[in-house]
């Protein structure tokens, strides 16, 4: 995933608009997870980046048959296609990444190049505006040189037709394991920064309880496609969050009953596989206050911890400033230990989700930066949207004595 950069140090402070990163630092040597050891020759030769294009159909295929359009999928694959219409994949094409395609350092050719390959994976894709603005199409997953591809039939469905449409599908057990996604979600062969590569999330799978295999291993589709549901949520979904991640307030040391409050708000990664949040561009904040009778913030009571990797992307080469995320089966921890304030009722937790932290200052400052009405005008869509994006995962209370 490409970004600008963005200084990170804090909310509310504004990056360079002038300085876009490509998806790896910039002093990042040959190192890192080796790719084709990862994927399998399988995996190695089906992710070629961009795919290569499909060619002539086969004689006598009819053109719904050949067609790379998710929509033409969809008459015949439904479920899949209405649940992919929800997702980041069907959105990645989005105003703030085609906005920076149109202006500045990623408006450079190889630049765009590089970052199409997973926003918008296939070669038809560079040509065809249509097919390009619906990002992560099927084909981009399932069609290699009109050969469909896809995980093996699920043995208690009924005999399928036959003939199939375009050949039926070639069953491939690779499509229900991890590593399927690592091409677009791991950074290879790069060191990145302080020894982790920028976009780091199947290594840090493959570290996690999670990849060991057993009962209790989790690939990355029991989790983002459960039930195979073509949906990818992420961070951006509360409910897939909480289904991750668990928070507690307990009063701590001297207690609640005194003048003196402390209590300990801690957040637990219970069924998360990787970092979380595993990328660079969310930030979720534990925030500790006390509150009046009517349930008012009291002014200058407030504690908060900060749960992310935040990198200098301004710095050369770049540096990583703080990585407070909370490992698989860790937990991140804000305790608190101050006076009463007067009127105190009840000391009040949140822990709050900022998924588009990291865009939303990048594209603030862009907006105003860009000269081209085109390139303002996405920027000025993809900021309204990461406006809209932050929510309060867990809500805390706990009453004064």
């Amino acid at each position: 995933m490409a970004l600008v950069a963005g200084c990170g140090a804090g909310e509310g402070e504004e990056p360079p608009a002038d300085s876009p990163m490509a998806a790896r630092a910039p002093d990042a040597a040959a190192e890192g997870l080796d790719r084709a050891a990862v994927l399998g020759s399988f995996l190695d030769a089906h992710w070629q980046l961009p795919v290569p294009a499909q060619g002539p159909p086969p004689e006598g295929w009819s053109e719904a048959e050949a067609s790379l359009d998710p929509q033409v999928c969809g008459a015949c694959h439904p479920k899949q296609h209405a649940e992919w219409e929800t997702s980041l994949h069907a959105g990645a094409w989005s105003p703030g990444f085609a906005g920076q395609l149109v202006e500045g350092g990623l408006a450079d050719p190889d630049a765009r190049a590089s970052c199409m390959t997973c926003h918008a994976p296939l070669t038809e894709q560079l040509a065809d505006a249509e097919l390009r603005a619906q990002g992560i199409v099927c084909a981009g997953c399932h069609v290699r040189t009109h050969e469909h591809r896809g995980p093996p039939r699920r043995s208690e469905l009924p005999p399928a037709a036959d003939p199939l449409p375009h050949g039926g599908f070639t069953p491939r057990e690779e499509f229900q394991q991890a590593r399927f996604c690592a091409t677009c979600h791991q950074f290879f062969h790069d060191a990145g920064v302080n020894g982790k590569a920028v976009e780091n999330t199947f290594a840090e799978w493959q570290a996690s309880p999670f990849a060991e295999p057993g009962p209790d291993q989790r690939d990355c589709q029991d989790c983002h496609m459960p039930d195979r549901a073509h949906l990818w949520r992420g961070i951006h979904d509360p409910e897939m969050v909480r289904s991750g991640v668990e928070a507690s307030l307990e009063p701590a040391g001297a207690g609640l009953s005194g003048e003196r409050l402390e209590a300990r708000l801690v957040l637990r990664s219970t069924a998360v596989g990787h970092a979380f949040p595993s990328y660079v561009t969310p930030r979720v904040f534990l925030e500790l206050w006390q509150a009046d009778a009517a349930g008012a913030e009291i002014a200058e009571t407030r504690e908060a911890f900060t749960v992310a990797r935040i990198l200098d992307f301004g710095s050369h080469p770049w540096e990583e400033i703080q990585d407070t995320r909370i490992l698989p089966g860790g937990a991140a921890t804000l305790d608190y230990a101050r006076p009463r304030a007067p009127g105190a009722a009840a000391l009040k937790g949140r822990v709050r989700v900022d998924p588009d932290f990291h865009y939303r200052s990048v594209f603030a400052a862009l907006k105003d930066s860009y000269t081209t009405e085109e390139a303002r005008g996405l920027m000025r869509d993809a900021h309204r949207r990461t406006l809209q994006s932050p929510y309060a995962l867990y809500e805390l209370n706990l009453p004064l004595q």
